[in-house]
């Protein structure tokens, strides 16, 4: 009897702390701070990496800087979120469209938007968190803080501690998969030409998580390096994975003259049959927990062969 008692007050107690108001919270980010309460309901996010934090949590942003390209969200991200409109360019966003949302939380980056962060904070709170060029471990770190501002700090940590399970599972994987000795590089390839992921970048550190070796050293203050082939042969990975951006308007150009030299087949890639293309969406993009787990699940594949 008693028993059944303190489950009915148990449920009660529970019920009630759910009902009440969250308290207000100070997050520390890279702006001013944001201040904020209860829980965010029209959130417009100004990143890519941004949504895969949301869509962590059950929630969908009501607008998204997408470049009016939502083909760049990737599959496994965009299935978890609902419909949401765009505010154009990650670069310039359109104030007056995300002004239209009446959002309660913008979630934006200090590179991209650092001009019209005072524009945005008098459109609603603004959330101030690395994106661009933000490496794997900040990426992390960001999603907790999105977790906080939607004061569903308790859902991201049990999603932040699924991911790092998961990402122990792949590296333990890879332990008998890969060669330890073998070097990977990832690179961009558009008609803006070749363009290195160092150490710093967001995919190094998701294969560094996992335990695979970086073709170029530790040390470079830069995520993205543009290269000429020389540079890529300095570095001679045993991997070279690309993301070709806009095969149809040329992007591949740069890549097919390089293969057609003599030289390409110098390469240790090339001598191993071990380049190959991969999703830029999904290796550069995106930059969220989903895509890093479908990176490191990418590299076991390869190393199934």
């Amino acid at each position: 009897m008693f028993s059944g008692w303190r489950h009915k007050i148990g449920l009660y107690l529970g019920l009630l702390l759910l009902a009440l108001p969250l308290q207000a919270r100070t997050i520390a980010d890279a702006g001013d701070g944001l201040e904020i309460e209860g829980q965010p309901q029209r959130v417009v996010v100004l990143e890519y990496s941004f949504i895969d934090a949301l869509a962590a949590v059950g929630v969908s942003p009501v607008g998204i800087a997408d470049d009016n390209k939502p083909n760049r969200i990737v599959a496994p991200v965009r299935n978890l979120i609902g419909d949401y409109q765009s505010v154009g360019l990650r670069g310039q966003p359109n104030l007056e469209a995300i002004a239209n949302l009446q959002p309660d939380l913008i979630i934006a980056d200090p590179r991209r938007h650092q001009a019209v962060y005072d524009d945005l904070k008098g459109i609603a709170p603004t959330l101030l968190l690395p994106s661009l060029g933000a490496d794997y471990p900040s990426v992390l770190h960001s999603a907790g803080l999105i977790g906080q501002a939607l004061g569903r700090e308790e859902q991201m940590q049990q999603r932040l501690q699924q991911h790092e399970q998961q990402m122990t599972q792949y590296r333990e994987q890879l332990v008998t998969l890969a060669d330890p000795n073998e070097r990977y590089l990832f690179a961009i390839i558009s008609s803006r030409g070749f363009t290195m992921h160092s150490p710093q970048a967001f995919a190094s550190g998701v294969l560094a998580r996992v335990g695979i070796q970086h073709a170029l050293p530790q040390g470079s203050k830069q995520a993205y390096i543009k290269a000429s082939f020389e540079q890529l042969a300095q570095a001679n990975p045993d991997w070279l994975l690309l993301g070709i951006y806009s095969k149809e308007e040329g992007g591949d150009e740069l890549i097919k003259r390089w293969q057609a030299s003599p030289l390409w087949n110098f390469l240790n890639a090339a001598k191993k049959k071990q380049v190959l293309e991969v999703s830029p969406q999904v290796w550069s993009l995106s930059r969220g927990m989903v895509t890093a787990e479908q990176i490191a699940a990418e590299v076991v594949e390869l190393n199934q062969r």
